[in-house]
């Protein structure tokens, strides 16, 4: 059996993600399987959640959403062991739906080095298309204030994390392009034979320490 393709889009939140997901669902041959983390914190208990003020608790083993001086806008996200383990369980569910000759697409935010350490080492191997789904942070952060369903401040808080690694295989700008342009042109770059090799060359920079 063939395996089927993976899409791994990863941007900051509000960086508009899930609507490149929908175009993709659309525009590409076959059946692609949206999944990411938000779909497992979902099916999570409430528990994986905790809050601080950056002190207190000083250990945590799900999510710490840390509020600094009683603001309402979040400042810093923590993984804590559960969290990580829950983020290696969606990367190792892509794989084994690429395995199973699914063609996938996984929203991710990968703010957090174990994150993509962990995805790398998972996924390297399949046949991955990695794209860096960018916008700039004045627009980023206008389009989480305007909706109503987003945590305040993860815009900020991740920003200078999730492409800090640099490596790609294609890039794409919300706030050129629409998400259905984005999507024709990441599925152009899927099919136009160029070598997918960004996780295999983030592979090695982490081996090579």
């Amino acid at each position: 059996m063939d395996q089927g393709n993976i899409i791994f889009l990863n941007g900051t939140s509000s960086s508009g993600k899930t609507s490149i997901v929908k175009a993709l669902q659309e525009i590409m041959e076959g059946y692609y399987i949206a999944t990411g983390i938000d779909h497992f914190l979902d099916a999570a208990p409430d528990k994986i959640h905790s809050s601080s003020d950056g002190i207190n608790p000083s250990t945590y083993e799900g999510f710490l959403w840390v509020y600094l001086n009683g603001d309402k806008h979040v400042s810093e996200l923590r993984a804590g062991p559960v969290a990580l383990r829950l983020w290696a369980g969606v990367h190792g569910a892509a794989a084994a739906l690429a395995t199973t000759g699914n063609d996938v697409i996984i929203d991710d935010v990968i703010f957090d080095s174990r994150i993509l350490a962990e995805a790398v080492n998972t996924l390297h191997t399949f046949n991955v298309l990695f794209v860096g789904v960018r916008c700039p942070f004045e627009i980023a952060e206008q389009r989480e204030q305007a909706r109503g369903n987003r945590t305040q401040g993860l815009v900020k808080a991740h920003y200078d994390l999730v492409h800090s690694h640099g490596i790609y295989d294609f890039l794409v700008d919300t706030s050129t392009l629409t998400a259905m342009l984005c999507a024709i042109q990441i599925k152009d770059r899927l099919q136009n034979g160029t070598p997918l090799d960004a996780l295999q060359r983030l592979h090695h920079k982490m081996k090579d320490g």
